[in-house]
């Protein structure tokens, strides 16, 4: 009898709470057919490799990616063999823990032995969702499986947040590195969190038991796929003496709004999930307890994420070379991934926290005046609503233009499909200083703050605002101010009352726009100097690196450098890279010259050297500050380390927020 998949209190809760449409709630039902389609059946007969789950004797769900193709064994394979009936045979180790738990009863013995699966093409990124039953089923010695599957569930899936990856048949010799099938423990071992940490593509095994008097609402299982950046689940630990408990974290991307494996979450915390690493062959499945958190419960743990699913390990096993697959072409990520957004206590062991504003209301920033630094680089110079007590110089702000470009929500954008899971806020290292109180010690409270940002090719905020300008002022369309943190700045706080302190001795290294921290931080320290220039004293070096004319940026520091305290020393090292030759990189340089005298600026066309860094004048005394592009703080690091810089004098910015 043909059945009605209506959706049940979980997901309709969910469905509530995230604003699906009602149309939308009410179609859910024609979308999930009873009788697998032709098309489902062709699909599912060509997949080398199956996700499928089912529940343990204790009602856990576990989830594997078992191997349906064999270059030796003609029998292994997926076989549609009635309209809703499928044989598989398939190849996985025996210490996975679906086959070990097709070995136990099952958990009810009354609706037999659930299963659910989730067909997916990792070259062409289809996939068509399954649930039902296992009728019949032999485990052999090896671990191959013999499973008869009776589906009464199928449903059609979109393709975000696949990886594409080229896979053929290859066999391992499986070992058995970390067993906690048959007992509850929370703990992982590094090698596991390495395999979560490297993972893009995760599958997520739920249930859900329907009441009695739930009419049309059966009794099933669901998997799904998760997929993002690599990183984009997140893993942190709770210690209680010698007792760990493990978290897994899942930000919920984007989808079609049904809320299936989610919903179920509301109803059935059990959950399990494996991470396939098919560059190693390694395998971690884990069982646990999910549950979901929404809007600000969500923002505490993970912050820019209005819904997530953490999950507390309580089984996991890990299999080396447990994955009978190996990749044939370089993976490439899908276009629909979100950047991975990290937990609060990550951004806070980064010093990227963000501390929201004092007001009692919502503050906005309106543009106010812009300056041209380059061709590609401008400051924007905002008034606030209300006035802010601003970090220390080198800390940053965060804007939230949803107000003025969201659209709302849309399922797809093969246009650009960056926009699916765009959440409009961007954060930015403030490039102004707030005034200094020579009475209270501190830098005052400030209704005016500044960025300099760097039109990034592509970058939606970048060009909104180089863009926009004209009309930003104009109308004064207001954006959403959301906070400030400082973690990257060369200034601490006296606790006697005294003025902050900066380092005697300090080397500054920039890329590019990486300048920025730097330009708030030196007017920050004249801002000091000034009103006590008996109370600060410090010799920087800034060895600075940029394209073309990107170089303009140093004038910044010319234009402070009149009447510098003598206690107070700046000498600049400027690396003029590829494009130097042009008329504007020409243009750059003579107008450098023109406003720093040569024993303050020393102008080179070329790029950065290790020699530029082992020149430097007490190297080993000065503290060392790095901001920019990863690839130039990844060889200053090295640089460094090659100079015998301590680690503890190296203090490098991030763009993790």
């Amino acid at each position: 009898m043909t059945q009605t998949h209506k959706s049940h209190k979980g997901e309709l809760r969910l469905q509530d709470r995230r604003n699906t449409p009602q149309n939308l709630i009410d179609a859910i039902p024609q979308y999930i057919t009873s009788d697998m389609p032709q098309q489902h059946a062709d699909f599912f007969a060509g997949l080398s490799y199956l996700p499928l789950a089912t529940l343990d004797d204790r009602g856990r769900p576990w989830v594997s990616l078992l191997v349906t193709t064999s270059g030796d064994d003609p029998s292994i394979g997926i076989k549609v063999v009635g309209e809703n009936v499928t044989d598989i045979v398939a190849q996985t180790s025996p210490h996975d823990p679906f086959a070990r738990v097709l070995q136990q009863e099952p958990a009810s013995a009354d609706k037999g032995r659930l299963f659910a699966g989730v067909g997916i093409d990792f070259s062409n990124r289809r996939r068509n969702k399954i649930a039902g039953s296992i009728g019949e089923t032999r485990v052999e010695d090896t671990g191959k499986l013999h499973l008869r599957l009776l589906s009464d569930q199928h449903l059609g899936n979109c393709p975000k947040y696949i990886t594409v990856r080229g896979l053929k048949h290859a066999p391992r010799t499986a070992t058995l590195s970390y067993d906690s099938f048959d007992k509850s423990t929370s703990a992982l071992p590094d090698d596991a969190k390495v395999v979560v940490d490297r993972a893009s593509t995760v599958f997520l095994a739920t249930k859900h038991t329907a009441d009695v008097d739930a009419a049309g609402i059966q009794t099933d299982m669901g998997v799904n796929h998760r997929g993002g950046a690599p990183g984009f689940t997140r893993i942190y630990e709770e210690h209680d003496g010698d007792d760990v408990t493990t978290y897994l974290v899942l930000p919920d991307h984007s989808g079609n709004r049904f809320y299936q494996s989610l919903g179920n979450i509301e109803t059935d915390p059990q959950v399990g999930l494996v991470f396939p690493d098919f560059t190693t062959g390694h395998v971690l499945y884990v069982t646990g307890e999910a549950e979901n958190l929404l809007d600000q419960d969500a923002e505490a743990l993970m912050p820019r994420v209005t819904l997530l699913t953490r999950i507390k390990v309580t089984g996991a096993v890990l299999v080396k070379d447990g994955l009978s697959l190996k990749l044939t072409s370089e993976e490439q990520f899908s276009p629909y991934n979100p950047p991975v957004k990290h937990l609060r206590q990550e951004l806070d062991h980064m010093g990227h926290a963000t501390t929201a504003p004092d007001s009692a209301g919502a503050i906005t920033a309106t543009l106010v005046s812009t300056q041209a630094l380059s061709d590609s680089i401008t400051t924007f110079n905002f008034g606030l609503s209300s006035a802010i007590h601003a970090p220390l110089p080198g800390g940053f702000g965060v804007f939230d233009f949803s107000g003025i470009l969201d659209t709302g929500y849309s399922h797809m954008n093969e246009a650009n499909p960056q926009l699916v899971n765009e959440d409009y806020v961007r954060t930015w290292t403030l490039s102004s200083a707030p005034g200094f109180d020579a009475k209270t010690n501190a830098f005052g409270a400030t209704d005016h703050v500044s960025v300099t940002v760097k039109r990034k090719p592509g970058g939606l905020i970048s060009n909104v605002l180089h863009d926009n300008i004209d009309q930003l002022m104009t109308q004064k369309l207001p954006i959403a101010f959301k906070g400030t943190g400082a973690g990257f700045t060369c200034f601490s706080a006296a606790p006697d009352g005294t003025p902050p302190r900066v380092p005697s001795q300090m080397l500054w290294i920039a890329g590019g726009v990486g300048i920025t921290p730097f330009m708030t931080m030196w007017d920050g320290i004249l801002e000091v100097a000034n009103q006590h220039p008996d109370q600060i004293a410090t010799d920087i070096v800034l060895l600075f690196s940029g394209r073309d004319d990107d170089i303009n940026v140093l004038k910044h520091f010319a234009s402070r450098h009149r009447g510098l305290p003598e206690q107070v020393n700046l000498r600049i090292v400027a690396l003029q890279s590829a494009g130097g030759g042009s008329s504007s990189g020409q243009s750059a340089r003579d107008g450098l010259h023109q406003v720093l005298s040569g024993d303050v600026l020393r102008l080179e066309e070329r790029r950065m050297q290790a020699g530029d860094i082992q020149s430097i004048a007490g190297l080993h005394d000065r503290e060392v500050y790095m901001c920019g592009p990863d690839a130039l703080m990844n060889w200053c690091e090295t640089t460094l380390t090659e100079q015998g810089v301590e680690d503890r004098r190296r203090h490098r910015e991030s763009f993790i927020f």
